[in-house]
């Protein structure tokens, strides 16, 4: 088992074809096939099948990718710190959020990361909780900001805040507003894996409320527009309502019955190591956070405090 044969592979993996795999990589795709064959040789294991869909993992296929993303991860991290020896961050780092901060913070962090540090090369992208943890599982992420205030396997977890979920409507009336009634009414919410929509179905649940959403929304700028129609309603953190300066068009009401709240956290895969430029990139984030708190951009969140302490310490002066 050599590099070229472990990149060869991973390539296969995130292509989905051995004909789309030997395209991207340049090379022919009889030397792909030679090269997974000897691997599938030398392990004594079939690592992929081939079906109509293209290829799919094996259980020991899945394992030697985990393994493989984490190795050649690791040789780019040695070049990254070769080239950070002069304690200048940088690379590539990869960062995904919750679809409904990317306009809160995904420019700003941006404009930030690529002002102090204009040698990383910043991916920002952004998905649901589940596609998120699933990338940065797989290697595909450096940091993601999941959902969750508790430790997971495979995971390194540091809270960052919590963020408060509010009744989301086209109804100008601004008074709290019972979970009795946000059933009464048309709700709308995100597809399935969505962090706002467990949190608000915990709630319906505790208070016996049976709720059948109208749709499923995936999409921001399409869901925000169902509710300002007044199609229906929907459970969301006000960083969904954030459109830069432009003014809100949907009003948000708290819920009277209860506090209603998800913990964020940043998160980075235990099989990668952490390099300069990510560690650069996540406190620079930290920083953001914290100013956009502090000065009451960003409506019903409350930092943890471990992460107001590093904000502060991170922030510009």
């Amino acid at each position: 088992m050599d590099l070229r044969q472990l990149r060869y592979f991973v390539g296969i993996v995130q292509a989905g074809s051995l004909s789309r795999a030997a395209d991207q990589l340049h090379v022919a795709q009889s030397a792909i096939s030679h090269h997974l064959a000897s691997l599938e040789s030398e392990l004594e294991r079939q690592l992929v099948t081939r079906g109509p869909k293209g290829i799919q993992l094996t259980e020991a296929g899945s394992v030697l990718y985990r393994h493989a993303e984490a190795i050649l991860r690791h040789l780019d991290f040695a070049k990254q710190d070769v080239a950070n020896a002069l304690n200048v961050p940088s690379g590539r780092v990869s960062i995904g959020f919750p679809v409904a901060w990317t306009n809160l913070v995904g420019y700003e962090l941006f404009a930030r990361v690529r002002n102090l540090f204009p040698q990383i090369l910043l991916h920002i992208t952004d998905g649901n909780s589940a596609l998120l943890r699933e990338r940065l599982i797989n290697g595909r992420l450096d940091i993601a900001v999941l959902f969750t205030g508790q430790p997971e396997r495979g995971l390194a977890v540091e809270p960052l805040l919590l963020e408060e979920l509010f009744y989301v409507t086209a109804d100008p009336d601004p008074s709290p507003i019972q979970m009795a009634d946000v059933a009464r009414w048309p709700l709308l919410v995100p597809g399935p894996g969505s962090g706002s929509q467990r949190v608000a179905q915990e709630l319906f649940n505790k208070f016996g409320l049976t709720v059948t959403p109208i749709g499923e929304i995936d999409s921001l700028s399409t869901f925000r527009r169902a509710v300002a129609s007044g199609l229906g309603n929907a459970i969301l953190p006000w960083s969904a309502l954030y459109d830069g300066d432009r003014k809100l068009s949907l009003n948000y009401r708290r819920i009277s019955d209860e506090k209603l709240a998800r913990p964020a956290a940043l998160c980075f895969s235990d099989l990668g190591q952490r390099s300069p430029a990510i560690e650069a990139v996540a406190l620079t984030l930290k920083s953001l956070v914290y100013e956009l708190s502090d000065k009451g951009i960003w409506q019903g969140v409350s930092l943890i405090a471990a992460a107001a302490e590093l904000s502060r310490s991170a922030a510009p002066p």
